[in-house]
C-alpha cells in the first residue's frame, strides 16, 4: 500500500489484530474478513479512472466495513502495474492489454510482473476511426495519402492507429500523414478540412463523436478493420476483442456497425490478498452495479455480464474472484 497510509495501517494493526467475522444477514453469508486499509491504484485527478475508483472503494467499503479503501492518485496503468511490482497497491485498474504486457514482460515492461490477478471486468474502449462522406474516403485503404489525427501526442490511439493503418499496407509518413489533435478538436478540424479523418479510442458513446453526429448525423463514415486483418492482428494480440459500434449510439446510425474492437478496463488484486478479501471485493461490485453505476456513469458496465471480458484467456484470476465466478456459474 502507498507509503503515506503505512503507519496508519501499523497502528490500526496493534488495535485490532483479531479477526472479524461478518455474519451479513442481509448478504445470507459468513465470511471471514480482517479489518484493513487498502489501496486502490486508478490514475490521474483529471482521469476517468479516478472517480471510477472512488465510486468502486465506496461500494466495497459500504458493502464490507472491513475493507477500508482508498482510491489513490497514480498514473494510470502502467504506473499502477509498477507500483503493485513494488507491494504499494492491493487493488488497481489497468487495461486488459497493460496487464498482459506486464505479465509477459513485454512492451514497456523489461521483466514480468506476475504477482497480481484479475477480479472483474469492466467497460471497454473501443475503435472509432471516423470522416465525412465528402471526403470519398469509404475505408482504411482510403486513407492513402490523406491526413489522419490519431488523438492528442502519448494518447492510446497513436500506436493503436499506426498498427491498424500500417496492416492496411500503408506506411505512416510515407502513404499518410498523422495530425495529434485532441480529441474534443477532431470534429472541427475535420469538418475545416484540416484533416481527412480522426481516430478515438474510448468508451461508447464518446463526446466528439456525438458532438458530430448530433449536427452531421448519417454524414459521419466510421472506417472500421478489414475483418480478415483483424482477425490475424487479434490472433497475436489475444487482449483485443471485437466489438460493434452499437445501433443508435450515435445519430444517424441506427444499425450495428460491425468491425470495431477495443481493450478493456479491468480490476486487479496483488496475489497475497488474501482469497476472502479478493471475494467480498468480487462480490460487492457485482452484485451492487445499480449503485455504483449511479455514482459514475462507467459503472453500469461492471455487471456479471461482463465480469470475465478481458481477463479470461488474457490473465490468471485470483483464487478469491474465481471462486466467487464459478459459484454464480460466470466462468
Amino acid at each position: 500500500m502507498l507509503a503515506r497510509k503505512t503507519v496508519l495501517c501499523a497502528v490500526f494493526g496493534l488495535a485490532s489484530a483479531a479477526m472479524v467475522t461478518t455474519w451479513g444477514a442481509a448478504r445470507g453469508e459468513s465470511l471471514e474478513l480482517e479489518d484493513q486499509f487498502l489501496s486502490l491504484g486508478t490514475s490521474s485527478v483529471g482521469g476517468t479512472w479516478y472517480p471510477l475508483g472512488g465510486a468502486m472503494a465506496s461500494v466495497i467499503s459500504n458493502a464490507y466495513p472491513e475493507l477500508k479503501i482508498t482510491a489513490e492518485v497514480t498514473g494510470g496503468t502502467i504506473d499502477n502495474l509498477k507500483l503493485m511490482r513494488n507491494d504499494q497497491l492491493e487493488l488497481a485498474l489497468s487495461t486488459n492489454a497493460e496487464a498482459y504486457l506486464a505479465y509477459n514482460g513485454e512492451g514497456d515492461f523489461d521483466e514480468k510482473i506476475q504477482n497480481f490477478a484479475g477480479v472483474t471486468g469492466g467497460h471497454g474502449i473501443f475503435w472509432q476511426l471516423y470522416t465525412l462522406k465528402s471526403t470519398g474516403i469509404a475505408s482504411i485503404r482510403d486513407l492513402k495519402d490523406k491526413r489522419v489525427s490519431l488523438g492528442a501526442a502519448g494518447s492510446i490511439g497513436n500506436g493503436i492507429g499506426e498498427t491498424i493503418i500500417e496492416a492496411h499496407g500503408l506506411e505512416m509518413n510515407e502513404d499518410w500523414q498523422p495530425e495529434y489533435i485532441s480529441h474534443g478538436d477532431g470534429p472541427g478540424a475535420l469538418r475545416d478540412g484540416r484533416i481527412d479523418a480522426a481516430l478515438i479510442i474510448s468508451s461508447f458513446p464518446t463526446g466528439p463523436l456525438t458532438d458530430i453526429t448530433s449536427t452531421d448525423g448519417a454524414d459521419v463514415v466510421f472506417l472500421n478493420p478489414e475483418p480478415e486483418i483483424l482477425d490475424k492482428l487479434i490472433a497475436e494480440r489475444p487482449y483485443w476483442s471485437k466489438a460493434p459500434i452499437p445501433a443508435g449510439v450515435y445519430n444517424g446510425h441506427d444499425q450495428d456497425i460491425p468491425g470495431s474492437f477495443g481493450v478493456f478496463t479491468i480490476l486487479i488484486a496483488k496475489n497475497e490478498l488474501s482469497e476472502n478479501a479478493v471475494y467480498a471485493v468480487t462480490k460487492a461490485l457485482l452484485e451492487n452495479a445499480d449503485e455504483l453505476g449511479s455514482i459514475h456513469a462507467l459503472g453500469k458496465e461492471w455487471t456479471p455480464e461482463h465480469a470475465t471480458r478481458g481477463i479470461k484467456g488474457v490473465i490468471p484470476f485470483h483464487p478469491g474472484a474465481e471462486k466467487y465466478l464459478k459459484e454464480k456459474g460466470l466462468l
